[in-house]
């Protein structure tokens, strides 16, 4: 993948750990994936894979938990 797809993918998980809007479209803090809500319907080692760094398998682990919340939870 070329350099600046790259920055870009980072870029816009970083704005979504900046943002204050779930997915669910529920208030979320800043820093946080997802709302206190969501997070808690996720399996524990989903959870932890989360404070995975961006670049370092954090985008891999917010995808999984995607995923696992539309089939199970939204």
């Amino acid at each position: 993948m070329p350099e600046a797809a790259i920055d870009k993918d980072r870029r816009w998980y970083a704005g979504e750990l900046a943002g204050e809007q779930c997915l669910c479209e529920n208030y979320k803090s800043s820093g946080y994936s997802f709302c206190y809500r969501c997070y808690r319907e996720l399996p524990g080692e989903m959870q932890k894979a989360l404070y995975r760094k961006v670049g370092a398998g954090y985008e891999e682990a917010f995808e999984a938990a995607v995923k696992y919340l539309e089939e199970n939870v939204w």
